[in-house]
């Protein structure tokens, strides 16, 4: 009984011991420790969208666009597409243009630091080209069409849509007045003719699947290449227009050839008997209304130099000339300088 009565003891003292250890480590040891506050990653995409625009542009400078991280800024000038860093204004690499090539278009790959780029090399060629303003390397895109790199027959205007999410590339090619060809890219940057067609207005992309809408303006009609549904017909509407897409292939249609009061959006998987639609509140010019992949639409008056949001009805202020709406930010430049404002 002695001995039970002493290892019963011992274990009570250890007992005591060990409680009087772990209060001294969590109220002493360890006290700075436990209040330490966990905060959050606070970088979010508004802190890392926050640049300093260092670029100034010289004359006959069009088509300025900046990549989606706001990093990178392109344009064209003389023919040729530019791309310069945004917060300190160098340019980015050599696109090796020699004599004679000129730039049709160009347009910023989602979400990327990368470009594709449409070129007339000569009288009767085009190559499509991508470059990587990170690392700062060009390279041509494969035409399996012919089986041989890039022999489209060369145009006299490019247009250019990208999926957000596939990542496949639609270019439509304008080699006269009535004569068009839209080419198709694919993720893997192989290039295949979609369509072959007379007289071809805008065209449009849907940002999750293969679905392509485009404005036949000989019959007045927009045509897709979605099996199921051929046509976009909506009821009363006898001149529609493409106006854009968003990140949910909702296609965004016009009730007017050149300007448009009502704009109709849905999915070419849907009756557009169901489409929603947007009232503007008068006539606007088509290609003053951007559509973005948020799906918010916006009204840009260059005269008054503001940007309206539809759904809100909140305008905002800039000062100079407009270039583009990326993400929430207004692109302008003014005096020759290259500006962003957030629209908040």
């Amino acid at each position: 009984m002695k001995a039970s009565k002493r290892i019963f003891v011992w274990i009570i003292i250890s007992l005591i011991l060990q409680c009087s250890v772990y209060l001294f480590l969590d109220k002493f040891y360890y006290a700075e420790e436990g209040n330490i506050k966990i905060n959050k990653d606070t970088t979010t995409d508004d802190q890392q969208k926050k640049v300093t625009p260092n670029v100034v542009f010289g004359n006959n400078v069009k088509n300025i666009s900046l990549s989606d991280d706001l990093n990178y800024t392109a344009y064209l000038s003389n023919g040729h597409v530019i791309v310069v860093d945004t917060n300190t204004g160098k340019v980015r690499g050599n696109l090796n243009y020699s004599s004679g090539i000129q730039c049709l278009s160009y347009k910023w790959v989602p979400s990327t630091d990368r470009i594709m780029i449409v070129e007339k090399i000569s009288p009767s060629q085009i190559r499509f080209y991508s470059y990587d303003a990170e690392n700062q390397v060009k390279s041509e895109v494969d035409d399996t069409l012919n089986k041989r790199i890039n022999s489209v027959p060369a145009g006299q205007t490019a247009n250019m849509q990208i999926s957000d999410l596939t990542g496949l590339l639609y270019i439509k090619v304008g080699y006269n007045s009535i004569r068009d060809n839209i080419y198709r890219i694919d993720r893997n940057e192989t290039l295949t003719r979609s369509v072959t067609g007379r007289n071809i207005g805008a065209i449009a992309l849907a940002s999750d699947d293969d679905q392509l809408a485009y404005e036949d303006l000989g019959s007045g009609t927009i045509r897709t290449n979605y099996k199921l549904k051929t046509y976009i017909a909506i009821s009363g509407v006898s001149r529609p227009s493409i106006i854009g897409t968003d990140s949910n292939d909702n296609f965004y249609i016009g009730n007017g050839r050149e300007q448009s009061s009502v704009v109709y959006y849905g999915k070419l998987t849907e009756n557009t008997s169901a489409w929603k639609k947007i009232q503007l509140g008068s006539m606007v010019n088509n290609d003053s209304i951007v559509v973005k992949e948020n799906g918010n639409v916006y009204i840009v008056d260059r005269e008054k130099s503001t940007v309206t949001d539809v759904k809100s009805n909140k305008s905002y202020n800039y000062q100079g000339n407009f270039c583009e709406i990326n993400d929430e930010y207004i692109v302008y430049t003014n005096g020759g300088k290259l500006m962003i404002k957030q629209m908040k």
